[in-house]
């Protein structure tokens, strides 16, 4: 695929924006002089009807123009498919520990897109396609936000077969023409988050093209447009509101998923009309970050997503349970405080564990989904003055029904939780629900297990060597688990190598921090110390010097020659 197939196209574009400005600052200023109505449809896309005969006056600053497709776009690119996904969800406010499908293991039950045409953004094919969940329910809450009856997923196919439509369709009708493509969604979740984890969960291979996507996030361009639009405020970026902001109307006669596709289609058709030079013009491209990251072996990842209130040390025991280390993490410092989650960078000792950290992507850290993706030190260096440390103790949490602070260390565990997420002290008066939920049941897919804890039982994807409630390790052995395919980066699931050195009374020397143990309340060894630090209580391998968690200083052993550990 070549985005830059149409260059000259976009050069003329360009030269033609200045002439384009004086005529805008007049739209913006009289904008209610030059409503257009769209008054053309093609025949692949659906009659619209109005919501409301009357609609509410909107503040001043609020752009009424409903603009028709623009004859000739500046995106850069031959065809876009607009993307979205729904998948199985859970809600529980009053039991969070009797949520029956969490964010880590949702699976997709529908995938829908329409292919434009990217010069006139006509519609040129859309398709719909249910998928039958394999290891979760269909609950009630999931079936009042989507509008998904059982009744449509009972004969439904599987994930890989939806993906292997989409895949033909893209072979035949626009790799084969040599046509340049590129995706469109609301929001990166679809294509960055759940996509790349569930596929690697169902051991499903991805075209390349999928695996590591060029895309535009719909949000992402909202943000671009209103630079040049700033006095254009925001309520958010669903699409309801952004229909009623730009006075575009929502589809409403198809199925959930081609609604929503449909219903982007007509934002995008506002946005572009407008001919900013940097609207739909520059997509993220991860394949190009990924060469790039490897190209410079970098040590840096970045996160988004992160809980509000993350601490380092919950972070530390994260990445540690995964059998990583950092060596430095970053918080970039949040501008708006009303935002429910934060971003930051890691910073790791080599390049290949810096690799192995991307195969977290889309994995929980508490109830969140964490987006990893690769960085470098260039990024880092640019954040400058943004960056700062991640705080050591969260700010007063409110407790949610079923949540338990750790009579231990004091650390603030989820009601999911059976035992205490940073020093594995069991919970004292674990919910009836912890522990003993069974998953939906239906057949096994290959390589699937039952986690052997009799107080567990979890069922747990085939990829997985310990089990994602308790940690206990797959019966047979911790294997590393080797999926790469086509020169996909391998996601390794194991402990890392051990570091060269003197051995330790661990794995890799870290304490009560290790992720090569399973997740019980940790048996004391002789020479194992508590760190004395009131604020801090971490338990500690022998052949520790200083608390892992603070640098304590080891209160049980006497002066010995400096040694120089792993950082």
């Amino acid at each position: 695929m070549d985005s830059f197939t149409d260059q000259d196209r976009k050069r003329k574009a360009e030269e033609e924006i200045n002439n384009d400005i004086v005529s805008k600052k007049i739209l913006l200023e009289e904008n209610e002089k030059y409503g257009i109505k769209d008054e053309v449809l093609t025949k692949e896309e659906p009659v619209i009807e109005k919501e409301d005969k009357a609609e509410p006056k909107e503040e001043s600053s609020v752009i009424k123009q409903n603009s028709p497709p623009p004859v000739d776009t500046l995106i850069p690119f031959d065809r876009l498919i607009v993307l979205h996904v729904e998948a199985t969800c859970d809600e529980n406010t009053t039991n969070p520990a009797a949520v029956q499908v969490t964010k880590e293991n949702s699976e997709i039950i529908e995938l829908s897109f329409v292919v434009l045409d990217a010069h006139n953004l006509k519609v040129l094919h859309k398709k719909q396609i249910y998928v039958k969940p394999e290891r979760t329910t269909l609950t009630p809450f999931c079936t009042e936000v989507t509008g998904i009856q059982w009744s449509s997923l009972e004969n439904a196919g599987t994930l890989k077969g939806a993906i292997d439509e989409l895949d033909q369709y893209i072979q035949q009708n626009i790799e084969e023409e040599k046509k340049s493509f590129c995706f469109v969604t609301h929001g990166g979740w679809v294509l960055r988050i759940q996509l790349p984890r569930e596929s690697r969960d169902k051991n499903i291979e991805l075209p390349n093209y999928l695996a590591y996507c060029r895309m535009f996030d719909l949000k992402q361009e909202i943000q671009r447009w209103q630079v040049h639009h700033p006095e254009v405020s925001f309520r958010s970026t669903s699409l309801r509101d952004l229909c009623d902001l730009f006075k575009q109307e929502r589809v409403r006669d198809q199925t959930v998923g081609l609604n929503a596709c449909l219903t982007t289609i007509n934002i995008i058709r506002y946005l572009t009309s407008f001919r900013h030079p940097d609207v739909f013009v520059h997509p993220i491209d991860t394949n190009a970050d990924l060469r790039q990251f490897k190209k410079e072996e970098s040590l840096v990842i970045h996160l988004a997503g992160l809980p509000y209130e993350v601490t380092q040390g919950e972070l530390e025991a994260w990445f540690s349970s995964n059998g990583l280390r950092p060596t430095t993490m970053w918080m970039i410092q949040p501008g708006d405080h009303s935002k429910p989650s934060i971003s930051g960078f890691v910073l790791f000792q080599t390049h290949m564990d810096a690799m192995r950290a991307l195969s977290l992507n889309g994995r929980c850290l508490g109830d969140r989904p964490i987006e990893v993706c690769p960085s470098s030190s260039r990024v880092v260096d640019a954040a400058g003055n943004m960056l700062v440390s991640f705080p050591l103790q969260a700010k007063s949490r409110h407790l949610r029904p079923g949540d338990w602070n750790c009579s231990n260390c004091g650390f603030h565990n989820f009601a999911s939780r059976r035992y205490c997420f940073k020093c594995n002290f069991e919970n004292p008066s674990p919910s009836p629900q912890v522990g003993t939920y069974v998953p939906h049941s239906s057949p096994f897919t290959v390589g699937d297990w039952i986690c052997a804890n009799q107080s567990c039982s979890y069922h747990n994807y085939a990829s997985r060597v310990q089990c994602k409630k308790c940690g206990a390790y797959k019966p047979g052995g911790n294997k590393i688990i080797n999926t790469a395919r086509n020169g996909q980066y391998t996601p390794h699931y194991g402990a890392p190598p051990p570091a060269t050195g003197p051995p330790t009374s661990g794995p890799s020397g870290y304490g009560g921090y290790t992720g090569s143990r399973p997740h019980h309340h940790i048996t004391f060894r002789p020479g194992d110390w508590y760190c004395p630090n009131p604020a801090c209580g971490f338990q500690n391998f022998a052949s520790r010097q200083s608390c892992f968690r603070c640098y304590t200083p080891n209160p049980n052993q006497p002066p010995q020659a400096p040694q120089h550990y792993w950082r």
